[in-house]
């Protein structure tokens, strides 16, 4: 049985849904740590794939939250081991810093439940579920070495991968209940989201079928 070690906050964004689906039917076994509370990275390490999910935190230039540097630290020495990570949303942008790269302030909010352009079928182009304020510089991690970017949209990197190492800006944990419970743990206008949740639920099983082959892509025990 592989060993998944989650790091998030507690409650908002916290719901693994289809990714907790996903771990269950390949028999992985996931141990849950928090930004609320104390975590040591070395347990983190241990296991055999790391996840970083989204979190209202930022890494953005000027708007850098104090707790980011040990995550960024965390990832950077992940990625150096060349061992399976996994980072969703903030996760994505814990590791373009991780790697040496620019995120950056949207001038706004990109939200909804969308397509994106990608270059390889390897990350399928959605429809994706969206929520994100910063963005990740594409030029400021395209000449790292080892760094493969796989779908940009919306002037920003939106999957990219080093090594063993993964890294997607949308959110393919979610479904339409759990983006449901997201809207309303975090205090968003239930109207605004209404759409994009009737627009997941409809896309439900496909949306499963896409998510599931992107974390089989991510991570398998032979990895």
């Amino acid at each position: 049985m592989s060993k998944i070690a989650v790091l998030s906050h507690e409650e908002v964004g916290a719901e693994l849904a289809v990714l907790g689906e996903w771990a269950d039917a390949r028999g992985h076994e996931v141990t849950r740590y928090f930004r609320e509370q104390q975590w040591d990275a070395k347990d983190l390490l241990a296991a055999d794939l790391v996840v970083i999910l989204g979190s209202h935190n930022s890494v953005s230039t000027g708007y850098e939250h104090p707790s980011s540097p040990q995550e960024i630290e965390l990832v950077k020495t992940r990625i150096e081991s060349n061992q399976p990570y996994f980072g969703i949303c903030y996760g994505s942008q814990i590791m373009a810093r991780a790697l040496g790269g620019e995120v950056n302030r949207r001038e706004e909010k990109n939200t909804g439940f969308k397509k994106m352009t990608s270059s390889t079928p390897v990350v399928h182009e959605g429809s994706w579920m969206f929520w994100h304020e910063d963005f990740i510089d594409p030029e400021s991690i395209r000449s790292v070495p080892g760094v493969e970017i796989l779908a940009t949209s919306f002037d920003a990197a939106i999957a990219f991968k080093k090594g063993k190492a993964w890294a997607v800006q949308f959110h393919p944990e979610t479904h339409s209940e759990s983006l449901g419970r997201m809207v309303q743990r975090s205090g968003a206008p239930k109207e605004k989201w209404a759409p994009a949740i009737a627009a997941m639920k409809e896309d439900e099983a496909k949306l499963r079928d896409r998510a599931f082959a992107l974390f089989d892509q991510v991570f398998t025990p032979q990895n």
